[in-house]
């Protein structure tokens, strides 16, 4: 019984060690405002994507749950914490649901209506990802997944991260669509090595993985420039709610 009970010790140390391996992924982007290469650091707290074309970095603190945009021409940091985004989003989306289809429409509402596929195999670096498509009106969302490659950090603080990250930014009509279509997002199982996004007026982007590193992250690495102007926008954000503005 002994041994067994050390086995099991063993094993669960092991598998727990398997999902905290840092990674660095190198991708290259496509499309307006993400083209070249891009850096993405996953670590067990952090994860931070560079773009040196751009100059305009992101990081995200899962512990904290917070996501940032580093602005290294305006010098700017701007955080948004996920309890201000979420809450902003669904008071948006409560007083969408009451306004006229027509009203809705107007202000880039409408059918929310989420659809998911899943759409074979395709092999990236030497590995198999499996292929989705994530619709929502004219929004297309394909993503090329490793099941194999886990996210290093906290899956329940993932999850929540994924839900809402492309809802950085949007304070439209379309709240509870993007609600919808983080929460398909988030169950998709892997990390993406590539990525093809339609958005409407913005057109496609496009990235692709060029290089995996799985190895320890220097913790500088996800460390906030100093001397940048912190504004948090989150803040903002939900204030603005709650004054029906």
């Amino acid at each position: 019984m002994k041994v067994s009970m050390r086995l099991a010790v063993l094993l669960l140390s092991a598998s727990l060690s398997v999902l905290a391996t840092d990674l660095t992924l190198t991708m290259t982007g496509t499309g307006k405002g993400h083209e070249g290469e891009q850096t993405q650091y996953w670590s067990s707290k952090f994860m931070r994507t560079n773009n040196g074309g751009s100059q305009t970095d992101s990081m995200v603190d899962f512990e904290k749950g917070v996501s940032y945009t580093i602005d290294h021409k305006k010098k700017v940091i701007q955080l948004v914490s996920w309890d201000d985004l979420e809450a902003s989003m669904e008071a948006m989306a409560d007083k969408m649901k009451d306004l006229p289809l027509f009203a809705q429409k107007l202000m880039g509402g409408g059918d929310a209506t989420v659809t998911a596929e899943e759409q074979g195999a395709e092999t990236i670096l030497g590995r198999k990802c499996k292929k989705w498509k994530i619709t929502m009106g004219k929004m297309v969302f394909e993503s090329s997944n490793d099941p194999a490659l886990k996210p290093p950090m906290p899956a329940i603080a993932y999850k929540r991260f994924m839900k809402l990250k492309n809802t950085i930014g949007q304070m439209g009509g379309n709240s509870a669509g993007m609600l919808k279509l983080g929460e398909e997002l988030a169950k998709v199982q892997g990390i993406a090595l590539r990525t093809h996004t339609v958005l409407p007026f913005v057109g496609d982007l496009t990235s692709v993985a060029t290089a995996i590193k799985e190895g320890p992250i220097p913790t500088a690495t996800f460390s906030l420039p100093e001397g940048y102007k912190v504004e948090d926008t989150g803040k903002k954000m939900r204030e603005s709610m709650a004054k029906g503005k």
